[in-house]
C-alpha cells in the first residue's frame, strides 16, 4: 500500500519507476514491485517483469511469470524466446555430445594431422561436469587426437560426451569490492564497442577485444567459451569473466540486453572451457603441408 501511495504521488508510470531504480550492481525490491505493477497495468510488460526477476536471482518466480506470458503469447517469436528463458531459469541436467570433424577437401592424401580442442572443465558452484566418453587424449588442459592420414573426400570425426548439471545463478548484488568506477568503465566500454562482421560470429572477437582493453586498465579478464542451449539446438558462444571476482560479462549480449549481460549465469548458457589456451579457437587442426586442403568443423548436440 505504501508503495502504491508513493507511486500515485508522482506523474510517472510503474515501468518508469522500475527502470529508474535498476542498476547493474543491484536490483532493489522496490524495482521488482514496480515492475509487477507495470505488468498488471500493461501485459506487454510481463516479459520485462520476468527479466527483472531473473536478473534478481528469483528464478522460480521468473519461471512462473514467463509461463503466464507464454500462455498469453500470440507470437511464435515471443513464444520461442519465452521457452528459452524458462529453460534459462530452470536446472539443467543434460548430456551433450561435441563432435570435431576434419574433412580432406583436396585431391592429395594428408598425413600426420593433429586435432586440438580445449578441455571441458566444471564451473562450481553452479555447474558440475562429467566426461562420459572421450575420443581425445588429455594433455595440459587440452584434448588432442591424431589422424595418421586422411584421403581426398574423407571425413574423420572425434567426439566427447559430457553430462552437465547446472543451476541458474546470479552475482547480484555485485560485490562492493568492485568499484563503481570499474563497473562504469565496463559498461561504457562495451556500449562503445562496434559489433564486428566476423565468422563464425562476433562473440569471440568482441570478448578478446574486451579482455585487451581491460588489461590496459589493470584488470584481468579471460575469454570463456561454451554453448547456448535453445530450441534450435546448441550454439557455440564466448564471453568474458572478470578474473578477480568471477564476474561474467557478455559484450555481444550487452548490445541487446544489458541487464542480463553482466553478473548473470543462466542455465541455458553452458560454460565449458577457457579459450585462452587455444587462442580463442574451439577447434585447431594442425598439419605441415600448406598444399593440403583440410576443413575442420565442430558440432554439439544435447540429448
Amino acid at each position: 500500500m505504501n508503495l502504491l501511495l508513493v507511486l500515485l504521488g508522482f506523474s510517472i508510470s510503474p515501468a518508469d519507476s522500475a527502470r529508474a531504480l535498476i542498476s547493474i550492481r543491484h536490483i532493489p525490491e522496490a524495482a521488482v514491485y514496480y515492475s509487477q505493477m507495470a505488468a498488471a497495468e500493461d501485459g506487454a510488460w510481463m516479459l520485462e517483469f520476468g527479466r527483472i526477476l531473473e536478473a534478481s536471482g528469483r528464478f522460480a518466480d521468473a519461471y512462473r511469470v514467463y509461463g503466464i506470458a507464454l500462455g498469453n503469447s500470440t507470437s511464435r517469436e515471443t513464444s520461442d524466446w519465452l521457452i528459452n528463458r524458462r529453460q534459462g531459469v530452470s536446472p539443467v541436467d543434460t548430456t551433450v555430445v561435441i563432435t570435431a570433424s576434419v574433412t580432406n577437401t583436396g585431391d592429395i592424401t594428408a598425413w600426420g594431422i593433429q586435432v586440438i580442442i580445449p578441455m571441458p572443465v566444471s564451473h562450481p558452484p553452479f555447474q558440475s561436469l562429467t566426461i562420459l566418453e572421450n575420443d581425445f587424449v588429455p594433455s595440459g588442459g587440452l584434448l588432442t587426437a591424431d589422424i595418421p592420414f586422411i584421403t581426398p573426400g574423407q571425413t574423420v570425426d572425434f567426439s566427447i560426451t559430457i553430462n552437465i548439471f547446472q543451476q541458474p545463478g546470479s552475482s547480484r548484488p555485485i560485490s562492493e569490492s568492485i568499484s563503481d568506477e570499474t563497473l562504469t568503465w565496463i559498461t561504457e566500454t562495451i556500449r562503445s564497442m562496434p559489433i564486428p562482421e566476423a565468422l563464425p560470429g562476433p562473440c569471440f572477437p568482441m570478448s578478446k577485444e574486451m579482455a585487451r582493453l581491460a588489461e590496459e586498465q589493470g584488470l584481468t579478464m579471460k575469454v570463456e567459451g561454451g554453448l547456448i542451449l535453445d530450441r534450435t539446438g546448441c550454439i557455440f558462444h564466448a564471453w568474458n569473466v572478470l578474473a578477480e571476482h568471477g564476474l561474467r560479462i557478455d559484450p555481444l549480449l550487452f548490445k541487446e540486453d544489458s541487464l542480463l549481460a553482466i553478473a548473470h549465469n543462466p542455465a541455458d548458457v553452458i560454460p565449458l572451457w577457457n579459450l585462452g589456451l587455444t587462442d580463442g579457437y574451439e577447434l585447431n587442426v594442425l598439419y605441415k603441408n600448406p598444399h593440403w586442403q583440410l576443413q575442420g568443423s565442430m558440432h554439439a548436440e544435447a540429448r
